[in-house]
C-alpha cells in the first residue's frame, strides 16, 4: 500500500457500500460508501505512519476502519433524519 493510496481505497469503498445496502435505503447507502472511504482513509494514514503498510494487519486495518466509519455516518443520518428512519417496531394488541 506504499505509494498506491487509490487501490488501499476499495476494501473502504466495497465494506462501507455492503453495510449502507444492509440499510435498505438510497441515502444509507451513499452514506455508507462516505463513511467506509473516511474510515478506511483515517486508517491508511495510521497504518503508513506506524510502517505497517506492507502486511495483513492494514488489510484487517481498513476493513475494521471501514466498517466503524460506515456505521458511525450512517448513525449519524440517522440522528439527523436523513438516512431513513429505524425499522418501525410492530404492535401487538
Amino acid at each position: 500500500m506504499d505509494d498506491h493510496f487509490w487501490p488501499a481505497m476499495y476494501p473502504g469503498l466495497i465494506v462501507g457500500f455492503l453495510m449502507g445496502l444492509a440499510g435498505g435505503n438510497v441515502v444509507g447507502t451513499i452514506l455508507g460508501t462516505l463513511g467506509g472511504l473516511a474510515g478506511a482513509v483515517a486508517l491508511y494514514f495510521v497504518f503508513t505512519w506506524l510502517g505497517l503498510e506492507e502486511t495483513i494487519l492494514s488489510l484487517v486495518g481498513l476493513i475494521g476502519g471501514a466498517a466503524a466509519g460506515a456505521y458511525l455516518l450512517m448513525s449519524a443520518g440517522k440522528r439527523l433524519g436523513i438516512g431513513g428512519e429505524p425499522a418501525a417496531k410492530s404492535r401487538r394488541g
